[in-house]
């Protein structure tokens, strides 16, 4: 077992590197490019924000495996390594392509699978959400827990809806008290960990999701996840996250959702 706290360490200074980077970014002129769909997009910060990720943590652990969002050859590489990274290098490319300021950075450290520590780190706020597993869930080094909200009826909803496959479909919204949408599905779980939403159900990928499951069921949460294709880890996969007390009302009618809208 490596030793989690100086994994903890290495993390947080790839995501803050990936940060001084971002920040540059919304200085610069983008060039942007398409990748699967309209709003799947990319530009040269991404990229420039992942290799300073992959860098440092192959400096310090190179016989880990790698899973990143803007590399298409990793997957294969890190299926048999007990310990493997998780990375988002830029999640809320539209947000940020448009200046505005929900963007962040995801790590995620797995073992067999597992995620077992995450980082989050929101460049422009400054705020730094961690976690390692049975050692609890922080913001900015301060303990966070999730809502004490006991209903559905008084929880605000984050981001329940992809933009990729809802775009011109009529939907659904659960019964709850009020609904946010963020453009980035780290910043929607992260204000579920810190207590200012109660809940979310994503169409997202396993980038999205590897570090901030840890920070919310560290933070007192739920997390239940499943890939549209099985042993497709580079495929799309459903996310439902709430706090305990609306899970299973959230998870059944996300899952009704769906099947309207597969």
């Amino acid at each position: 077992m490596i030793d989690l706290q100086e994994a903890l360490d290495v993390a947080i200074a790839a995501a803050k590197r990936a940060g001084e980077r971002i920040m540059e970014g919304y200085k610069e002129d983008l060039e942007v490019k398409v990748k699967s769909d309209p709003v799947d997009r990319v530009t040269q910060v991404d990229i420039d924000a992942q290799n300073d990720i992959v860098n440092a943590l192959k400096e310090h652990y190179p016989d880990h495996g790698i899973v990143g969002e803007e590399d298409k050859d990793d997957a294969g590489t890190a299926e048999d390594c007990e310990y493997r990274w998780v990375i988002d290098p830029l999640d809320g490319t539209s947000n940020f392509i448009q200046r505005l300021p929900h963007v962040g950075t995801s790590i995620g450290l797995q073992r067999n699978k597992e995620s077992i520590l995450g980082v989050l780190y929101f460049p422009v706020y400054g705020s730094l959400y961690t976690g390692i597993q049975g050692q609890g869930a922080f913001l900015n080094g301060k303990p966070i827990h999730v809502s004490s909200c006991e209903k559905m009826c008084d929880a605000y909803i984050a981001e329940i809806f992809s933009d990729r496959t809802n775009r011109g479909k009529t939907v659904t919204f659960p019964p709850a008290l009020a609904y946010r949408r963020f453009g980035s599905a780290v910043t929607s779980l992260a204000y579920l960990a810190s207590g200012h939403v109660h809940g979310t159900a994503l169409r997202c990928f396993l980038w999205d999701i590897a570090a901030a499951e840890v920070i919310i069921k560290e933070a007192g949460g739920k997390v239940e996840r499943w890939f549209k294709e099985e042993g497709n880890e580079r495929g799309p996969l459903t996310v439902i996250a709430s706090i305990p007390q609306i899970f299973d009302e959230l998870k059944e009618f996300t899952i009704q959702e769906h099947k309207k809208n597969p």
